[in-house]
């Protein structure tokens, strides 16, 4: 009997993730939560005390520090928001940062690189409709983790053009009977179809959702996250991790898998 591994991670540090790590830990929930310095997106930045206060509860990850599309800046800018912010959230926590997830989910071969320099041990992408261990790629040691379903509500085609973009049409096609507009809906279906596998298969998987507290807030959502959380625990048999403890999972079970990034 394969085990199934449930974790989750939410973007931006909006003051909106203290209010979801109280919901997480009502249900035994691990996550992490990726945290910039500052981001425009949000009204609200989590200040240092209340980041402090969250990494008590949760792990917290490295998100840049002014929150840029590294894509589109300067090596030197992309090193400096790469390196800068992990030193920042070790001084305001007093833990060893380990993830990292870089903003909107875009980056390069040279941003892996930095991250794995400035001492990261895994960065989380926003790639979807991933389930299976074997499937988490690596560079050496360091883990890229795809995701399974974000807190938001995505129609066919979106998931088909993130998949596309990423050369995971397999991925897509072997989710199609999965899908649902509703994001809660989908998820309901992905952990019933990793319930039910995993009776009868030896391999182990994973559920990775993830989103924005903001976006929790803009969009009315917060009800079906609960209701998604009590679902978790009527299915049963899920072990919770945050990122990085998935990620030493993949390491320790694929120690010679290599990536091709």
């Amino acid at each position: 009997m394969g085990k199934i591994y449930f974790t989750c991670s939410f973007d931006d540090g909006h003051v909106a993730d203290l209010r979801l790590a109280e919901l997480l830990a009502e249900f035994n929930v691990k996550a992490t939560f990726y945290i910039p310095r500052t981001c425009e997106w949000c009204s609200a930045n989590l200040a240092e005390n209340e980041i402090r206060t969250l990494s008590e509860l949760h792990e917290v990850g490295g998100h840049t520090m002014t929150h840029p599309i590294l894509t589109k800046v300067s090596y030197r800018q992309a090193r400096a928001e790469i390196f800068d912010c992990k030193q920042w959230l070790e001084d305001v926590t007093g833990k060893a940062i380990r993830s990292f997830c870089p903003p909107v989910g875009r980056f390069s071969k040279e941003h892996i690189a930095l991250q794995r320099e400035a001492g990261f041990t895994s960065m989380r992408t926003v790639e979807m409709l991933t389930h299976s261990m074997d499937s988490v790629k690596k560079v050496r040691d360091f883990v890229i983790l795809p995701t399974t379903c974000q807190v938001y509500n995505h129609s066919n085609m979106s998931y088909l053009k993130n998949n596309m973009k990423r050369m995971k049409f397999v991925s897509y096609l072997s989710a199609l009977r999965l899908f649902d507009s509703n994001w809660e809906a989908m998820s309901r279906n992905f952990l019933h179809f990793l319930y039910s596998i995993s009776l009868t298969q030896q391999e182990d998987h994973y559920f990775h959702l993830w989103g924005h507290s903001w976006e929790l807030s803009q969009f009315s959502l917060w009800q079906s996250l609960e209701r998604f959380f009590k679902s978790l625990q009527e299915i049963g048999g899920f072990v919770f991790l945050d990122n990085s403890m998935l990620a030493e999972l993949v390491r320790q079970k694929n120690p010679d898998v290599m990536n091709a990034y």
